[in-house]
């Protein structure tokens, strides 16, 4: 959990210096949020099963011992 939080401050750190990626970040964000306005409520059920998806995925590769 501190791995994650430690490399989504690192990002969102890089985005507050760096203004053309930040601009380009929001673009994308904005097309997909765009895209999903086109095919809702379908598309917000899929995202919704995309993040469970992969926060089970994440949660059983963690558990794993190494």
């Amino acid at each position: 959990m501190l791995r994650a939080l430690s490399i989504s401050g690192l990002g969102a750190i890089f985005l507050a210096i760096s203004p053309k990626l930040r601009d380009q970040v929001h673009g994308v964000i904005g097309g997909v949020v765009s895209s999903m306005e086109l095919y809702s409520p379908f598309s917000y059920i899929a995202g919704v099963i995309l993040i469970l998806a992969t926060m089970v995925y994440s949660f059983h590769s963690g558990s794993r011992a190494r």
